[in-house]
């Protein structure tokens, strides 16, 4: 029995002596358990602030760079205005020389027409036309011109046997229709001014414009009246000889006054022999350093 007591007292102390060893070994793997906790924790806790430091720094670069895209727009804008407004001063200034040449151009054919007209006069009557085609833009100012050149050349008294007066040789009846269209009163005298017979001249001929689209009828229409107009569009022939003659030459003229203000004309600045006094121009007076 005591055999058996000490053969079954020593399992007891073994078992007693390696409890201690199994006991510490879990303690010490517990606790590198735990450390290895401890460390993932920290390294995820400073991945998570480095990504959000960098969302962060993607995030303020993604404004900057909104910030730099507006005033690139803003600056695009400005320069877009700014170019604008050099082409409108660019057009405007062009526009003004284009409509200087074509005023002294017209201002110095009116003087070819009529030697009697004074300077002043010519610069006079072709501002009118050109404003008036200006209010009437179906009209071309050139072909305002060559009508006064051919119908009264450039008269503003002139009078026709049939009656037509003034610059660009209006009837009387039409004159009372186009000076109660622009609420004028009519006279015998209306015609006879240079202002009111050229706005009339260009209120008909937009007129006729707008129901011909036809220069060559627009013409025979303004000589000799609708009936007139009807006889040349048939090509009868009662139509009158003057309109027959008219047409023809007011296009002729029209098209080659178009042609030289295209090749560009000489628009010199003459001074006006009416205006101060000028050596040989004196009446009944001798030329200064003339003999006799």
């Amino acid at each position: 029995m005591i055999a058996n007591e000490q053969g079954s007292m020593l399992p007891g102390l073994n078992d007693r002596r390696t409890r201690p060893a199994t006991v510490h070994a879990q303690e010490a793997r517990r606790f590198r358990t735990i450390v290895v906790r401890q460390g993932s924790t920290w390294q995820s806790l400073a991945f998570l602030c480095l990504c959000l430091l960098l969302l962060g720094v993607v995030l303020l670069g993604h404004q900057a760079l909104l910030r730099l895209d507006a005033r690139n727009h803003e600056a695009s804008a400005t320069l877009a205005g700014v170019e604008r407004k050099i082409q409108q001063l660019e057009s405007g200034i062009a526009f003004d020389s284009a409509r200087r040449h074509l005023l002294l151009g017209m201002r110095n054919h009116i003087l070819k027409t009529n030697p009697r007209v004074s300077l002043g006069d010519a610069y006079h009557y072709a501002r009118l036309a050109l404003e008036a085609c200006e209010k009437y833009p179906a009209v071309d100012p050139l072909l305002l011109l060559a009508i006064g050149v051919v119908e009264s050349g450039y008269d503003p008294l002139a009078r026709s046997p049939a009656d037509a007066r003034g610059l660009y040789q209006i009837w009387p009846a039409t004159g009372r229709l186009l000076a109660r269209s622009l609420g004028w009163d009519y006279d015998d005298s209306t015609l006879y001014d240079p202002e009111k017979n050229t706005e009339a001249a260009a209120l008909y001929l937009d007129i006729l414009f707008s129901t011909y689209r036809d220069p060559q009828m627009v013409l025979a229409e303004y000589n000799g009246g609708p009936l007139n107009a009807g006889f040349f569009r048939a090509g009868a022939g009662a139509l009158a000889a003057e309109t027959r003659n008219y047409v023809p030459r007011v296009l002729e003229l029209h098209g080659r006054l178009k042609a030289e203000f295209e090749r560009g004309m000489e628009t010199r600045l003459e001074p006006d022999p009416g205006e101060g006094p000028r050596e040989g121009r004196k009446l009944g007076g001798r030329r200064p350093g003339s003999a006799g």
